[in-house]
């Protein structure tokens, strides 16, 4: 991860979206080398990194994971 990110819009419940997580939920998840993410219906590959409202999110296994409260 380079430490990039995309600005994008509050999400809007209409267009598909990936669900949001916590890092520090215990989860189960299935790897696949093809997950994506989805917000707002704009597609972004795992790995990637978006901040909306001042708020950082990264892709990780098809869900938004938050990570902290600044972009």
């Amino acid at each position: 991860m380079s430490g990039e990110k995309t600005q994008v819009d509050a999400r809007d419940e209409s267009l598909k979206n990936s669900d949001i997580g916590d890092h520090e939920e215990d989860k189960t998840v299935i790897a696949d080398p093809n997950a994506k993410c989805f917000w707002n219906g704009e597609e972004f590959a795992d790995g990637a990194a978006v901040c909306a409202e001042g708020v950082t999110y990264e892709c990780h296994f098809s869900s938004w994971m938050k990570m902290s409260e600044s972009c």
